[in-house]
């Protein structure tokens, strides 16, 4: 998962958001047009929004037991990883030197 319309697609799949709107303000924390606006696109959004996805994946993924559903589960924390990759990513594109990235896609 490289983008943000991907993870939402699993959890709208996991019956953990509804809508883009629905991810835009319970995922990400920002108002019900943010994925409108920045159309799915990690660069585009905020480095606070990325890491409160992530963070709020991980305490999701933390509730969910692997034995009873295992395919939610792993699909979940397969969210949880990416989105962690991705918050990493994009916070070394703004904020290192290039020779430094070491998660970021070029």
């Amino acid at each position: 998962m490289n983008t943000l319309t991907e993870i939402y697609e699993v959890l709208k799949e996991e019956g953990l958001c509804l809508t883009r709107a629905d991810f835009s303000r319970s995922w990400l924390g920002r108002s019900a047009h943010y994925m409108s606006q920045i159309g799915g696109d990690p660069e585009r959004a905020s480095l606070t929004s990325l890491q409160l996805l992530a963070c709020r994946l991980k305490l999701t993924l933390a509730s969910l037991c692997p034995s009873t559903n295992a395919e939610s589960y792993y699909k979940i924390r397969s969210a949880a990883l990416s989105a962690a990759t991705i918050f990493n990513g994009v916070y070394e594109k703004r904020h290192l030197p290039k020779q430094k990235w070491s998660t970021c896609i070029n």
